[in-house]
């Protein structure tokens, strides 16, 4: 295999809209790509077979500021131009089946990320929107399908380790080869992937990074892979935890067998979203990759079931445009609550509703933009998108609208799909009043009060939950009977966290009891509302708080140590020798907390201190990723602003692709450099930055 140069210049023109799918279709895309994490470039070949049914002047593909060469059509060369959004063609093509083949090179700004440093970097893309055209020539119009073939070129050397790098795309592997460029001294090597169903560009993928595998196998067959890190490899259970059995849920519950033909998951560092459902390719957040404690924290369970869902609900049929983004995300939203059901039972179902009716109550009071509107917010879009879903199923029971939902899948699948289309489904098998149904959920931004409250009648552990809820005015002596008795239960934990929430303010005298049935209890969620509501910590419960230090959860440690560093300032010590080799979650975030406490409450001249100092600045460092990064700037820029390191890493992180750690950066240094001193430290640093860093720089210092 060969990388060409590609060297020759852009045109501009005008013409930025897309051809028509009437009078051409795109119906397969072959292409090598390589990303090279050096220059941040990837470049490739691409051959494209398409389609023209009805007379047009010219042939469009999606190509942001990249530059092309060895431009072929049907077998021969051929003229082009090229502006800043579109590769467009005006010869050579003709009616019926046409081939095109070309040679590319781009530096993306976006979709295509390069993260990490050299030696233990990942690359990996997200395309939803219009964002697969910045790394390869696609099309940006969602209805437009075609099948892709992707393969991915990696480099293996030393520096970078990459003789165990991996390359994913989406489909299955056909063939995986490595070659020696000779004069290069490099060894290159090839990953094939093909899918065989055709699909939107948006749900192109590539990941490149050093992971290793696991292999199960679905009740239906499907190979099922999950990917982790070599660090991580004693997390596989209780990050894929349920895995397989989610599967196997929603391909039964769906009742429409699994679309493609394998399914694959890969964690990747600082990724922009919790989750992305590229066809038979998930990824999803490095955050998500917990131990047997974190995952009391926070699991990917619903993420995984939500993406998964995404397989049908988004691959396989794909709304037409942004106004229909509700049957997308309300399907994926969910069948997701389906499963966790499943997996955590009815009451945990029911209280996942209830919260998202509240929020969708309050957001209603504010957000006049309804379910079906290209601009409507993403918890309209998810959460009453599958409020709406789950009002129907109501209505029509689940055995109709499972028949709905089987009915409409087939019917569309590999199409495009509007909200009419799944309505008149709807129509066809019940007498369900869809227009009523359709004014009063997708085209009106009002909450539906008289429909939710309906269906969350049925549960009565949430009619518990409001009615508790109801009394909180009445005095704790009233209630004190009845607390005991929900504490001492095992009741939902939301009803035990309601009563330690009206616990707070009262003298211990009354609550004493009641908060030891709390800490005595195994319930994480219980714990950590203690943790959280009970701050000014009795000294008659000291001792039975501390248990707190050992909970398995890494948030209740963190809180418990705050709370009690704070309330004991003479046990302090002892509290950082049992906190001191504590990591926590993937985000380091309770280490995190203890070198913030420790290097505000202990003196300099402590001789773990400038250690410890310098383990908390080296967080803020390209090495870590940006949840780890945020909160330790937060430390050391209140703690040690003058640290050359810090005012560098913080440069670093205006070029980060995740934008909560780019705007954190810039806002931040937009406020040091108001004071002279580091103002002038600064403007010492830039010439010692890169260019890009050095021009960001001055742009935030003008």
């Amino acid at each position: 295999m060969r990388f060409y140069t590609l060297l020759l210049s852009l045109f501009a023109t005008g013409f930025l809209w897309a051809q028509s799918p009437v009078s051409v279709d795109f119906t397969a895309l072959k292409a090598t790509v390589f990303p090279n994490f050096d220059t941040k470039e990837v470049s490739g070949h691409c051959q494209f077979t398409f389609t023209v049914k009805a007379p047009t002047d010219t042939i469009r593909i999606d190509a942001k500021k990249m530059r092309f060469s060895l431009m072929m059509l049907n077998g021969k060369a051929v003229e082009y131009s090229a502006n800043e959004r579109q590769l467009l063609l005006y010869t050579g093509f003709k009616k019926g089946k046409n081939r095109l083949s070309f040679n590319y090179t781009a530096r993306p700004k976006q979709a295509l990320y390069f993260v990490g440093i050299a030696d233990d970097y990942q690359i990996w893309t997200q395309g939803q929107g219009k964002y697969t055209s910045h790394w390869l020539p696609s099309f940006d119009d969602v209805n437009e399908k075609l099948t892709f073939s992707i393969s991915v070129t990696t480099l293996e050397n030393e520096v970078a380790n990459s003789n165990r790098l991996t390359a994913l795309s989406n489909g299955e592997l056909v063939k995986k080869e490595s070659f020696r460029a000779i004069q290069e001294g490099k060894i290159y090597t090839t990953w094939n992937y093909r899918m065989k169903k055709p699909m939107a560009s948006y749900l192109v993928m590539l990941a490149v990074g050093n992971f290793t595998v696991k292999s199960e196998t679905s009740a239906s067959g499907i190979p099922l892979e999950s990917y982790l890190q070599p660090k991580d490899a004693d997390k596989w259970a209780t990050t894929y935890w349920h895995n397989e059995r989610i599967f196997n849920f929603l391909e039964k519950e769906i009742g429409v067998k699994y679309p493609w033909r394998i399914y694959r998951q890969i964690p990747v560092r600082d990724f922009l979203y919790a989750g992305m459902e590229n066809t038979t390719s998930t990824l999803f957040a490095q955050d998500y990759v917990v131990d047997s404690i974190a995952v009391n924290d926070k699991n990917y369970c619903n993420v995984n079931a939500h993406e998964l869902a995404h397989q049908w609900f988004g691959d396989l049929i794909t709304a037409q445009s942004g106004k229909h983004h509700w049957l997308q995300e309300g399907f994926a939203t969910y069948y997701a609550l389906l499963a966790e059901k499943e997996l955590f039972g009815e009451d945990y179902f029911y209280y996942q509703l209830y919260r998202n009716a509240n929020l969708i109550k309050a957001a209603a009071k504010n957000d006049t933009v309804p379910i079906l509107h290209e601009k409507a917010s993403s918890l309209s879009y998810y959460q009453k998108g599958a409020w709406a879903l789950h009002y129907l199923q109501d209505q029509v029971g689940k055995k109709v609208f499972d028949e709905i939902v089987k009915a409409y899948l087939k019917k569309y699948a590999f199409k495009n799909v509007a909200t009419a289309d799944f309505l008149a489904v709807v129509q066809r098998y019940s007498d369900f009043d869809t227009e009523a149904f359709q004014q009063r959920w997708l085209e009106s931004y009002k909450y539906p009060e008289a429909d939710i409250n309906q269906c969350l009648a049925k549960s009565a552990m949430v009619q518990a939950l409001v009615q508790l809820q109801k009394e909180r005015s009445l005095p704790l002596e009233n209630k004190l009977s009845r607390f005991t008795t929900l504490l001492a239960s095992k009741a939902f934990w939301p009803l035990q966290a309601e009563v330690l929430f009206q616990l707070k303010g009262h003298p211990i005298a009354q609550t004493e009891a009641l908060y030891r049935l709390a800490l005595h209890g195994d319930n994480i969620d219980v714990l950590t509302a203690v943790s959280e509501l009970l701050t000014d910590i009795p000294e008659q419960l000291k001792a039975t708080y501390e248990t707190l230090l050992q909970a398995p959860s890494y948030g209740v440690r963190g809180n418990a140590l705050v709370h009690l560093l704070k309330r004991f300032p003479n046990d302090r010590m002892r509290y950082f020798e049992l906190a001191k080799d504590w990591r926590g979650a993937n985000d380091l975030g309770l280490r995190i907390d203890y070198l913030g406490a420790y290097l505000v409450l202990m003196p300099e001249t402590n001789p773990d201190y400038a250690s410890l100092k310098a383990e908390l600045i080296d967080f803020t460092s390209p090495k870590y990723e940006s949840v780890t990064r945020i909160p330790a700037f937060q430390q050391v820029v209140s703690l040690f602003p003058q640290e050359k390191a810090v005012l560098r890493n913080l440069v670093n992180a205006t070029q980060h692709p995740k934008w909560q750690l780019v705007k954190y950066a810039r806002d931040t240094i937009r406020k040091l450099i108001k004071q002279e001193a580091l103002r002038e430290e600064f403007t010492a640093l830039i010439a010692e930055l890169p260019q890009d860093e050095q021009a960001e720089l001055r742009r935030l210092m003008q």
